[in-house]
């Protein structure tokens, strides 16, 4: 079931998104959607990691997207 225009997305995703830092190459988070706590944690990383190449005080989000990779990866199996 996907969502329409003007729905909600259901609470739990059967996929995964892990976001690796294109500087450095190491995996900031793997989660079913990015959200504030998340974005929090990308913007602090890379402000360290590339501390050569700024982000502004209020950095846009594709800015931020721009220096890391989001790639889907399959959910491990229960046990």
């Amino acid at each position: 079931m996907s969502a329409r225009k003007g729905e909600d997305l259901p609470e739990k995703s059967n996929r995964l998104f892990e976001v690796v830092c294109k500087g450095c190459g190491r995996t900031l988070v793997t989660v079913e959607r990015i959200r504030d706590p998340e974005i929090a944690l990308l913007t602090s990383h890379l402000r360290a990691c590339a501390a050569s190449e700024p982000l502004g005080d209020t950095s846009m989000l594709g800015e931020m997207m721009a220096r890391v990779r989001v790639a889907s990866v399959q959910r491990a199996s229960p046990a």
